[in-house]
């Protein structure tokens, strides 16, 4: 009788260690799945700058948009250059950048804000995650499976000068740049954006975008 006790005794032990081992396991791999889901990713390195403006390169930077901050890079150091072709290139790295998401680690990850108006930063994110960025998957580890919109080519249809007013802005000689863009796969992404642009407040030679649609 001693003995069945015994026995039944053990095997009550082992069941709840068992139970326990179990919930310690699945704990951990939850507690694993949501901090991995949640992680800050790295920052990408910097590989490039056109200091005098503020623009950075960023190493997972696509092959065309190398090419067109090496155009940016080469104008700019000129004592004297284009404004129009400066708010062509401007404009189609901001695009380029901004819709070309399959080399974003996340949702957070917008690309093109350096060339946005600083006071307007914040909202410009704010608004993008909300929207065009807002179901893209983490990549972390590079192992997302999600297909995202990648951009072969971004061309300037046309840039014009203009005025821009709106509440307490005011730029007599803002431009209007249209540009198309043509995607690797048709993923209903827009193929036509146009994008305005004003001086900064703080370095009159520097273009800013105030509007992109």
């Amino acid at each position: 009788m001693k003995l069945k006790k015994k026995v039944k005794k053990r095997i009550n032990i082992i069941i709840i260690s068992v139970v326990v081992l179990i919930i310690a396991v699945v704990g951990f791999l939850a507690y694993k799945r949501f901090f991995d889901n949640n992680a800050t990713p790295t920052k990408t390195k910097v590989v490039d700058k056109i200091s005098d403006y503020g623009y950075e390169l960023e190493e997972d930077s696509t092959k065309e948009y190398k090419k067109l901050f090496e155009e940016l890079r080469n104008l700019l150091a000129k004592e004297e250059f284009d404004e129009e072709e400066y708010a062509s290139l401007v404009a189609r790295l901001l695009v380029l950048d901004f819709y070309n998401l399959d080399n974003k680690i996340s949702k957070n990850d917008i690309g093109g804000v350096q060339f946005i108006r600083s006071n307007q930063q914040k909202n410009f994110i704010l608004e993008a995650s909300e929207t065009v960025y807002k179901y893209i998957e983490h990549n972390v580890y590079g192992n997302r499976t999600q297909e995202l919109p990648i951009i072969s080519k971004v061309e300037t249809e046309e840039v014009k000068e203009t005025t821009y007013k709106y509440k307490d802005i005011s730029d007599e000689k803002a431009y209007k740049v249209i540009v198309n863009v043509t995607y690797e796969k048709d993923l209903k992404y827009p193929t036509e954006v146009t994008v305005v642009l004003i001086h900064s407040e703080d370095n009159e030679k520097k273009l800013e975008v105030i509007k992109m649609y």
